[in-house]
């Protein structure tokens, strides 16, 4: 340690002993995932089917040729893709469906995040694959949207990417309590240098029919590349919108939400 005038060695000693302490439980959090996914990740890499295989026509119109340039462009907020599809993914009332029955899911298939970092919040997996998606008795509306959300990361793929892209096997869902105080603190979905864990396209798809964001927050905050780049700019979570950033990228957080529950699908799409 170098000592700057007047600062006794056993004080900074101190205080480098209570910054450890504080950020144990993050440590041992990232500490347990780098595990799991070391012992997972010969079975898990099998699973990964290429972003073609659930290619959909129907959602073609969602994100185009020049969006997809912009997405892989990279650098900053202007690079995050906010889309309002139209049509959209589903109708009105399939889309109250789908909320509906996962919500319902909330209670039986998620369990309570122990990342420090994102305290409060509920999540669990759902099949990407569409006939394990059905064995698992989900409504028609709720597979049509996992089906249209699984073939958004094709419309990507085949403008070019830097890298080959594959799909994971299943897509997380995150449920927010409202006025509970959930919220996730600003993250990376994949930080520098992160070992075995290869998001490369994050793919957002909120469920909040009716969500009023005066009254609910509960925002996606998108940050800058640094201060001087401007300031955050947050997205609402509204019911059928489409979000899109590079997971290695985009510094982002979950602003908590008031009076209403908050439902999203995350889909990862990774690199080979």
């Amino acid at each position: 340690l170098t000592r700057p005038p007047g600062r006794p060695v056993r004080l900074q000693l101190e205080e480098l002993a209570d910054t450890l302490d504080g950020s144990r439980e993050a440590r041992e959090y990232e500490l347990r995932a780098r595990l799991v996914r070391s012992v997972t990740e010969g079975a898990y890499n099998k699973l990964r089917p290429p972003p073609e295989s659930l290619a959909d026509p129907s959602v073609d119109h969602v994100i185009s040729a020049r969006d997809a340039a912009r997405l892989r462009g990279g650098g900053g907020i202007d690079a995050v893709l906010v889309l309002d599809p139209e049509p959209a993914l589903l109708p009105r009332h399939a889309l109250a469906e789908a909320s509906d029955e996962l919500r319902r899911l909330v209670a039986q298939r998620t369990q309570e995040s122990i990342n420090p970092c994102n305290r409060g919040s509920w999540h669990g997996f759902l099949p990407l694959d569409a006939d394990k998606a059905a064995r698992q008795g989900l409504g028609p509306s709720t597979l049509a949207l996992l089906r249209k959300l699984g073939a958004l990361p094709a419309l990507v793929s085949r403008c070019g990417w830097g890298r080959p892209l594959v799909l994971p096997p299943a897509v997380q869902l995150g449920f927010y309590p409202g006025g509970s105080g959930a919220r996730y603190s600003p993250h990376l979905d994949r930080n520098p240098g992160e070992v075995g864990l290869k998001r490369e396209i994050t793919f957002l798809l909120y469920l909040n029919v009716d969500w009023d964001t005066d009254r609910h927050g509960g925002c996606l905050r998108l940050h800058p590349p640094d201060r001087a780049s401007g300031a955050p700019v947050d997205v609402a979570p509204l019911g059928g919108r489409v979000v899109v950033f590079q997971s290695g990228k985009q510094l982002h957080e979950v602003l908590p939400c008031d009076g209403a529950d908050r439902l999203a699908l995350t889909l990862w799409c990774e690199y080979e």
